[in-house]
């Protein structure tokens, strides 16, 4: 990868988190360079932190997008590619996690070939992921533990539908809310827990490849940077464009114009 990319590729970095901060304590000092290559080498390392910091910026830049809806392709019986949006929940060095109707179309799709698909389009930021791999299916203890975190106007909705969910979120709102909490609270009580359908689940997406793509202007062309998982390339091997710093993953860029 060119030093110029590098840069490039880099700078789109350089405000989020502990970035920011080791930019701010060595910007003008250039015997720390050293540092720097050392921090952005750990980064490219791991993709998965690449994405998780620019997801954190497009929920505080642009969250009337939803960034965390992305477009989920499967393929059918038929081998025919399928979409759909879908809301991605954790993301972490072991994966990608998603929830969904155990019987539905796209869990059944996944069970049937479990290579999958995740497009991110955060326009506003002139950025885009793409996120390919498999899926598995998470246990019932890990659907369990996501399904508490919901509020319980989402745990209605996913137990008896939108509409239950709306009429029911509409009845306990206002005075009647506040109501019904005193008299919890006067009782020592805590509201009836809702309980999970049995039908609903989880996946992980395990990533075998990462691609970040990003508009300079209007005018300018457009970087691609690409990482894929090569367990079997040894590390530092070098083969034009294509850079692996360790077993796990080898990346490439290019610029389009």
């Amino acid at each position: 990868m060119s030093s110029a990319l590098v840069q490039k590729f880099w700078g789109t970095l350089w405000s989020i988190g502990s970035i920011s901060r080791i930019g701010q304590c060595v910007n003008h000092m250039s015997h720390h360079v050293d540092i720097i290559a050392s921090e952005e080498q750990r980064i490219y390392d791991e993709p998965y932190v690449i994405f998780q910091n620019w997801l954190v910026a497009a929920q505080e830049q642009a969250p009337q997008v939803r960034p965390r809806l992305a477009c989920m392709a499967t393929v059918d019986k038929a081998g025919e590619p399928v979409t759909r949006l879908t809301s991605i929940e954790e993301v972490s060095a072991n994966g990608i996690t998603f929830f969904t109707t155990l019987g539905s179309r796209q869990a059944g799709e996944i069970s049937a070939n479990p290579h999958v698909s995740l497009h991110f389009n955060w326009a506003p930021l002139m950025r885009s992921v793409r996120i390919a791999g498999t899926a598995h299916q998470l246990t019932e203890e890990q659907a369990l533990d996501q399904f508490r975190r919901y509020p319980r106007h989402v745990q209605m909705c996913i137990t008896h539908g939108p509409r239950y969910a709306a009429a029911e979120w509409q009845s306990r709102s206002g005075v009647f809310s506040r109501v019904v909490q005193r008299l919890y609270d006067w009782l020592g009580k805590s509201p009836e827990e809702i309980p999970m359908p049995p039908n609903w689940g989880g996946y992980i997406l395990t990533p075998s490849l990462f691609e970040f793509g990003m508009l300079s202007g209007e005018k300018a062309g457009r970087t691609r940077v690409r990482f894929r998982r090569c367990l079997e390339m040894p590390r530092g091997t070098r083969v034009g464009s294509v850079q692996a710093e360790r077993q796990d993953w080898v990346y490439d860029s290019c610029e389009e114009y």
